[in-house]
């Protein structure tokens, strides 16, 4: 039954999304949106709900939506193909947002979701283990209840989990997850945020206010805080960071999240910043922030949206392959679609292309190439575009 549904599942897709170039070099309005003349959509696959979290992983991309994880052979990365997927709880609201794993495991959280009244929407509260081995046929093999969190990510070659929440997850034995008794935000200026990203191995940042270098190489359990950064002006939640080259570049990228807010400025906090990195190891400090982005509204032919119902966060960002003290950074920016940047050898951000896709509220975006790029969209599902201007 479960071959006969991923066949199903695998025709519907086929028969919906039919690849649809735009036309190379072509500026404005076109079948998937409103790009600059850099930026060629290629195809929409309409098959996530409420989709928002991704990770590529080797030769596949995990993606994930309210009520399943997809894996996607990137052989063509043009024209993926869906080799298998796993039913999960259903989340209605704040979907699980940042997939981690390796080559064998993947960890999806489900968190608990409730109404302004406090009535419970959805979610579990657990941690989910998923065996990803047979790329065919993912299966669940651990769930942790009482670990549910808007992130989770791996530590150590996914040995270990570290939850948004501050829980740190063993989950050596995968079927066997065990929450620990410890936090990784124990002792330290913050106790939880809204994600943490393994930048080399056992070296953990934390997007929180401020943030934390934590290393965790001799005990998971118990992570050592070796930076911090200043208290961040301007900031109501931090959303999320990357440090190219291994945590080696001088500076890195984060971004701050404002949600429903119906106009995008200076006054608005969802920025995107590069935050200076050069001096840590002798400080113990990170900062200051040395450049910021924020988005304006248009008139949606001009690439930005004339207002915004999500808002103005500067949501999922994630760095070029080719990334070194500076470079590309694919963004997502709800309404405003998926924004190209560029940033400079001195961490001065400038915006050079960008893809609005039409009724989209664009959640992550991932280089699945050098070139191409996997936007998950809210509203839309999985849209394909690709970037042809300058590397």
């Amino acid at each position: 039954m479960r071959k006969a549904i991923l066949v199903l599942v695998a025709g519907l897709l086929v028969g919906v999304a039919p690849t649809t170039p735009s036309v190379s070099g072509e500026a404005g309005p076109g079948p998937g949106g409103v790009t600059s003349d850099n930026v060629e959509f290629i195809r929409h696959l309409p098959i996530a709900q409420d989709g928002v979290g991704g990770r590529v992983v080797g030769d596949y991309f995990y993606a994930n939506d309210q009520n399943k994880v997809m894996i996607f052979s990137l052989e063509d990365p043009e024209n993926p193909t869906l080799t298998g997927f796993v039913p999960m709880p259903q989340e209605w609201l704040l979907s699980r947002e940042d997939l981690d794993g390796n080559e064998k495991v993947i960890v999806v959280p489900n968190q608990v979701t409730a109404s302004a009244d406090g009535e419970v929407r959805g979610g579990t509260n657990a941690l989910y283990v998923i065996d990803v081995e047979d790329k065919s046929n993912p299966v669940i093999v651990g769930v942790l209840p009482g670990a549910g969190s808007h992130t989770s990510s791996c530590v150590l070659d996914c040995k270990y989990v570290y939850n948004s929440n501050g829980q740190i997850i063993d989950i050596r034995v995968p079927a066997e997850p065990k929450l620990l008794k410890t936090k990784w935000g124990d002792g330290k200026p913050a106790q939880s945020g809204h994600d943490v990203e393994e930048i080399a191995p056992g070296i953990v940042l934390t997007s929180s206010n401020p943030m934390l270098l934590l290393d965790a190489r001799k005990n998971p359990a118990k992570p050592k805080l070796i930076a911090t950064s200043e208290i961040i002006s301007n900031v109501s939640v931090m959303h999320s960071a990357r440090w190219g080259n291994g945590g080696m570049d001088k500076f890195f990228i984060a971004g701050s999240e404002q949600n429903f807010v119906a106009r995008c400025g200076a006054e608005t906090n969802g920025h995107m910043m590069t935050i200076d990195a050069s001096n840590w190891r002798k400080t113990g400090q990170f900062g200051p922030v040395l450049d910021r982005h924020y988005e304006t509204n248009g008139t949606y032919l001009d690439g930005k949206p004339a207002a915004n119902q999500g808002g103005c966060s500067s949501h999922w960002l994630e760095l070029h392959p080719n990334f070194r003290n500076g470079g590309l950074v694919a963004h997502s920016r709800f309404e405003h679609g998926v924004r190209i940047m560029d940033v400079s050898s001195k961490g001065k951000i400038s915006e050079v292309g960008y893809f609005m896709p039409w009724g989209g509220m664009s959640g992550a975006a991932y280089w699945v190439t050098d070139r191409i790029i996997y936007s998950l969209d809210y509203n839309r599902g999985l849209d394909i575009i690709k970037y042809t201007g300058d590397l």
